[in-house]
């Protein structure tokens, strides 16, 4: 470990060891790049994305009812109207003549269920994209996994709950298509729906997409960052998209050639500062 990295690991200590953390001097760190040892990414992550607050001495208070709402939210996300198990002496009152699959009034809990299913599969559909080869996104995360996993309790799994559907995710192609060229008629909207959607999850390796989120997080406003990075990309190749042709093109965006995102944040901050 370099003397230069002890020493950005040792600012984050000092910033984040204050009984009130300063919020502007962890962005200005942050945005930088977040040194990953000891938890630091992802304690600097909570704070900028308001998961906790800026006043340490609340931060274990916060973190017990943040967990405790997504405990509740899995609860009522989760569970299936009639799924209620038999031998867990669970009644089946959730199927009556007033509230049934076919109940059609929104108050009805099938409804919402139904409903619900669109959502989840979105973000199944969004989850398989993120880097599907990595074993990371199909592991159990430490908390709050057995409530979902346990095969003895009377909820059902997200997976077997997409799986019930009629809309397989396995059925989504990827969409691979796009670049800004008005006289070839290929609308950026064909490629930047990925690129922003999936916050660049797709164009890059995951540590380099770790790295672009430190500094998307830690800009005030994340999302027009976010858009000045995509138009960073094309300043960069842009040489190339006024030389090439339609197939050319296609293949730029579709597989980014500049692997260097340092390089790619430094020109969407200096398009920042240029505002």
């Amino acid at each position: 470990m370099s003397s230069l990295h002890k020493s950005r690991i040792a600012d984050f200590h000092d910033v984040l060891k204050e009984p009130t953390i300063a919020l502007e001097k962890l962005r200005e760190l942050s945005f930088s790049g977040i040194p990953c040892e000891g938890g630091l990414r992802c304690l600097c992550w909570k704070i900028l994305l308001n998961y906790l607050p800026l006043e340490r001495a609340s931060w274990t208070s916060i973190l017990a009812k943040q967990r405790e709402l997504y405990s509740q939210f899995l609860r009522e996300m989760i569970i299936q109207p009639g799924i209620a198990k038999a031998n867990m002496g669970v009644s089946r009152e959730d199927v009556t003549f007033e509230d049934h699959p076919l109940n059609p009034s929104p108050d009805s809990r099938w409804n919402t269920y139904f409903k619900d299913n669109e959502v989840l599969l979105q973000i199944d559909k969004d989850v398989r994209r993120l880097c599907p080869d990595i074993s990371f996104f199909q592991r159990a995360t430490e908390y709050p996994c057995l409530l979902i996993l346990d095969p003895q309790n009377e909820f059902e799994t997200l997976r077997k709950r997409v799986e019930q559907t009629t809309l397989k995710s396995q059925t989504v192609a990827r969409s691979r298509s796009g670049v800004t060229n008005q006289e070839q008629n290929i609308k950026p909207q064909f490629f930047a729906f990925r690129w922003l959607t999936l916050l660049l999850s797709q164009e890059f390796l995951l540590p380099d997409v770790i790295r672009i989120w430190d500094s998307l997080f830690a800009d005030d406003n994340r999302f027009d960052f976010l858009l000045l990075v995509c138009c960073a990309m094309l300043v960069l190749i842009r040489e190339q998209l006024l030389e090439g042709d339609f197939t050319i093109n296609m293949r730029l965006l579709q597989d980014y050639p500049i692997t260097d995102v340092c390089q790619i944040l430094q020109k969407a901050k200096e398009l920042q500062d240029s505002k």
